[in-house]
This record gives C-alpha cells, sequence and structure tokens, in this order.
C-alpha cells in the first residue's frame, strides 16, 4: 500500500453497505478496507497517511450527463441565471457593461437566463440588445441550451434575416408585425446558424496552452464539487482533441466519458471505434440523438399543449422514421445510444425505436440510455423498464427549473414529472447527473432535489416520487457507473476497485437535507491522488 486514509468513516456503499474506519490504497486501485489498526500493521513502514479529519468517505461522484466542454467555453462568459439576473434591464445592463470592455466586432457570450423568472417574463431580444451593443455581436443561451437571443449585429454576421429558412426540428421567433427576425432561436435553428459555428470555430482559434488551460480550468472546478468522472453529453471533434491535449499535458482532473453527436457517428463507425474504446481518464462512450426541445423552454414533445406560451406541442428533432433509422444502424454497429428525450410525444416515438431493436422484453445489453425523460408517464416507464433502458437525470432541476415546470404543465402534471421512485421500483437503472452549464454541477444541490424535489417558490414537486438519501447517494456513485459500464471499477469501495473518493466534512444522510449544498466537501481523490483539498 502506497496510501492510508485514516480517521474518519469509510462509506463503501455496497452490496452489504459495509462501514469501515481506513481504506489502503496501491497506485490507483483500492488495496485494502478494514479497521485502522489492521491496515497500519498490512501497511508497513513509509506508507502515506491522509488524515481524513472525522470526514466522511464515499466512493466518487460521478456526473452521468453534463456539458464540461461547454462549460469551460461560457467560464468567462455572462452569467445570466437567477436570482441574480431577475428582469431585461439587468441583462442590459451586463451586455452593455461587457461591450464597454470588449474590442469592436468581439463576441459578447451569455448563458444561464431563464424568461419565466424574469419580471417581464419573456425572453430578451434583438431589440432590448441592440442600443446598448450596436458594435459587438451578443449571443445569449437559455438556461436550457435548446434557445439563445442574438442581436441584430450577430444575425448579420451569421447570416440570418427576413429570408432564412427554419430547418426542421427549429424556430426562428420572427416580429408579427414585420416578419423580420426577433433574434430569438430555438433548437435546430440555434444549432444549425450558431451554435454549430461558433462552438468548434472558437475552440480551433485558441492556442494548444490555451485550450489545456480552459479545460483544467472547468474540471478543477468539478473536483472541488466532489467530482471524479463526468460523461460530457455532447462531444464534438475538436473537443476530443481537447481533452486528449488536457490529458497529455498532465492536466486532467476529472475522468471523463465521452458522448459523440450523431452528426460525428459515421466517423467513429468507418474507424471500428466502438463504445469503451480510450483509456481509464478518457474513453468513448455512447452516440448521443436529439430527439426533442428543452422542457425549459417549452420545446420538449408532448401530446398535451403546453399551459403557457408557446401553448404548442413543441417540436421533435428527428421525425419517427429518422429516428427509428439512426437507432437501428447504430445498434447494428454495436454502439452504446444516449438520446436527449423529454417529453411524452418523443419518449414514445423513442421507445417504439428501442423496441425495434430490442423487442419489447430485453436485457438492453448495450444499455442504450435515456438522457433526462421527464415525462416518462407510468404507461412510458413500464415500456422503458421491461427493455432495461437506462436513465440518466437531473434531480437539481426541481430547485431551478420546477417552477417554469408547473407553469408549463400545470400541477397534476408536474407532479409526474421526472417519476425517480417509480423509476427505481420498476428495476431502472437511474444515473445522477448536472445537465451543467444548464443547471450548476455540485452533487449537492442534485442530492437534496433528489430527496426533497422543492422549487425556488417552496412547492413540492411529486412528493410521492421523492428518494431517500440512501437511494439519491446510489444515483450519483452505482447508478452512474453502471450507465457508462463501470461498475466492475467504480460506483463502490472495493478492493481492486479505483481509488476515487468524496469526502463530506459530515454524512449527508445526517443533516436536514435542507443544509446539504452547505456541507463542505473536504478533499476528492482520484485514482489515490489529491485533485481537491480543503
Amino acid at each position: 500500500m502506497d496510501k492510508l486514509f485514516l480517521n474518519g468513516r469509510i462509506e463503501t456503499l455496497d452490496s452489504h453497505q459495509t462501514v469501515c474506519r481506513a481504506v489502503g490504497v496501491s497506485g490507483d486501485r483500492i488495496a485494502a478496507l478494514g479497521e485502522e489498526a489492521e491496515l497500519k500493521q498490512m501497511a508497513g513502514p513509509g506508507v502515506e497517511i491522509i488524515d481524513l479529519n472525522g470526514g466522511v468517505l464515499f466512493p466518487g461522484f460521478i456526473d452521468s450527463h453534463t456539458h464540461l466542454m461547454i462549460y469551460a467555453y461560457l467560464l468567462d462568459g455572462l452569467d445570466l441565471a437567477p436570482p441574480g439576473t431577475s428582469n431585461i434591464a439587468d441583462i442590459v445592463t451586463a451586455v452593455k457593461t461587457a461591450a464597454k470592455k470588449n474590442q469592436p466586432g468581439e463576441w459578447i457570450r451569455g448563458s444561464r437566463f431563464v424568461d419565466y423568472s424574469l419580471t417581464e417574463n419573456r425572453y430578451p431580444t434583438r431589440y432590448d440588445l441592440d442600443p446598448v451593443s450596436p458594435d459587438n455581436p451578443v449571443v445569449l443561451y437559455h438556461t436550457s441550451f435548446h434557445a439563445c437571443v442574438l442581436n441584430s449585429r450577430a444575425m448579420a454576421v451569421l447570416g440570418i434575416d427576413k429570408t432564412t429558412r427554419t430547418p426542421p426540428g427549429g424556430v426562428i421567433e420572427k416580429d408579427p408585425g414585420t416578419g423580420e427576425p426577433t433574434g430569438v432561436l430555438h433548437d435546430a435553428a440555434m444549432n444549425q446558424f450558431v451554435f454549430d459555428r461558433l462552438f468548434d470555430r472558437d475552440l480551433q482559434e485558441m492556442a494548444t496552452g490555451d485550450r489545456v488551460a480552459m479545460c483544467s480550468r472547468a474540471m478543477a472546478r468539478f473536483a472541488k464539487a466532489g467530482i471524479v468522472a463526468v460523461a460530457d453529453a455532447m462531444v464534438t471533434p475538436e473537443g476530443h482533441a481537447i481533452y486528449q491535449e488536457t490529458l497529455a499535458a498532465g492536466k486532467a482532473r476529472v475522468r471523463v466519458y465521452t458522448m459523440p453527436e450523431l452528426a460525428f457517428a459515421d466517423s467513429f463507425i468507418q474507424s471500428g471505434i466502438r463504445t469503451g474504446f480510450g483509456s481509464d481518464m478518457l474513453k468513448i462512450g455512447a452516440i448521443k440523438i436529439f430527439m426533442d426541445g428543452g422542457m425549459s423552454n417549452r420545446m420538449a414533445a408532448v401530446k398535451t399543449p403546453y399551459q403557457c406560451k408557446p401553448h404548442g406541442h413543441g417540436l421533435k428533432l428527428l421525425s419517427r422514421d429518422e429516428l427509428g433509422a439512426a437507432v437501428k444502424r447504430i445498434h447494428a454497429h454495436g454502439f452504446q445510444i444516449a438520446v436527449h428525450c423529454q417529453g411524452d410525444d418523443g419518449l414514445s416515438d423513442l421507445l417504439d425505436a428501442f423496441e425495434a431493436v430490442l423487442g419489447s422484453r430485453s436485457d438492453n445489453p448495450l444499455r442504450h440510455r435515456i438522457e433526462h425523460a421527464g415525462c416518462l408517464f407510468p404507461e412510458l416507464l413500464e415500456r422503458a423498464a421491461a427493455m432495461n433502458i437506462c436513465v440518466s437525470s437531473q434531480p437539481v432541476f426541481f430547485s431551478f427549473l420546477g417552477d417554469g415546470f408547473v407553469e408549463a404543465f400545470g400541477e397534476d402534471t408536474a407532479d409526474k414529472l421526472y417519476p425517480f421512485k417509480s423509476m427505481l421500483a420498476a428495476g431502472i437503472r437511474l444515473g445522477g447527473s448536472s445537465d451543467c452549464p444548464v443547471s450548476l454541477h455540485d452533487p449537492r444541490l442534485g442530492l437534496a432535489g433528489a430527496v426533497l424535489r422543492q422549487s425556488a417558490s417552496g412547492r413540492i414537486i411529486g412528493p410521492r416520487q421523492r428518494l431517500t438519501m440512501d437511494e439519491a447517494l446510489h444515483m450519483f456513485t452505482t447508478g452512474s457507473a453502471w450507465l457508462a459500464f463501470e461498475e466492475d471499477i467504480a460506483g463502490t469501495l472495493e478492493i481492486g476497485k479505483r481509488a476515487d473518493f468524496t469526502v463530506f466534512a459530515a454524512d449527508p444522510r445526517e443533516l436536514p437535507v435542507a443544509d446539504l449544498p452547505d456541507l463542505p466537501v473536504t478533499r476528492t481523490v482520484l485514482g489515490g491522488e489529491c485533485t481537491y483539498e480543503k
């Protein structure tokens, strides 16, 4: 053994819920678990002693669906999240301040505004932004990352005007009087005209050292929150390259399970690479498909219209036939499939597509996944469980976006959203995640959300779907490990598994849940090495 972690409590979360007082590490793996005196005797002289200072050590937390590279890219942009931003004037002021600092022609980027948290209960538009940013293109991403707002300078740069055709699966909002675009774009329109063109271009133009510094800085923030591994749920080739550069530079602070977008699936298929290719630090995961819009921008594909603007059924980014063909093709080549799908109409199409390749009952050997699964209502849940479809979901959404869900769906339907308790009861493997930067990446917020299901206004959404703290802890450990085929090396503390640890100052199960977001993370350990220490 190289290291001994002592003077704390070790919660293994194994099948027997074993608790011990010390853990020994050899290299990057767990070598021993037991009592302090026993392990000290086994270790012999020269072993490094790490004092836990009375803390509680858990298996390292895994965020099974996040957007680490996008988070890194936007770290220096405007953070427009509530409650710091409460009205359109706050957004305009932030853009005005940035415009004064930036050179003419330089892009201003912001993210995480929530239209229904603003006093005006609407999106900002080009008409709000133009007076304070005439010389700078501006793009502000809605917190859902399924919509954005552009000013007139940005639309001119990107070639968007009155004649621009709206792509299938997208919306370009227009002024009803003039027919001119207001600057608000949703889903496929945002991706095609804005994000797909700016994101990779900006990353390509950065020097290698700057790319590594950007990625490492973001990873350090995840490590500070107690996270040892993430699944990046939308990775482009340029993002893959930056992860490789960061790893080669010795600056990686979390493990990454990448999800290449559907648009890049053919290059992986032709290369012979499959899910699981890579190393313990950087591994190819599922092919990511976007089925519908987001629930927080009211564009998830639902059967019953939303009860607020735009009062529609949302949209599907792929037709039923397109989705079925994509699932069939990727499944045939042995890839895991991860599908963003929120609305019940979209989920119905998705389960049909899975059933076409798996049958109505299946062991789901490739562990095909649904990302989010907000409207997985009872009949849909039953079908998903019969096929052993996995789910990665985000309990942190309740505190940040919950009031908007109630406004959009009504109280009765809102109580049926994200049915975590029912998923577990049906045997569905459930991984915990943040969807950062849609919401904050801190897993303590996710644990609290899973147990409380409480919105910012204090409303409890779906009280019967609340999890126990034990169940919530397993979401972010054993559940997330399963979704990445890593249950044999991660998710619990057992001899031979990775020495990945998250250490809290106290046991989350012994605190009032409302106090959990303030519980200190005192240490994060990756492969036996400390990546964060308070």
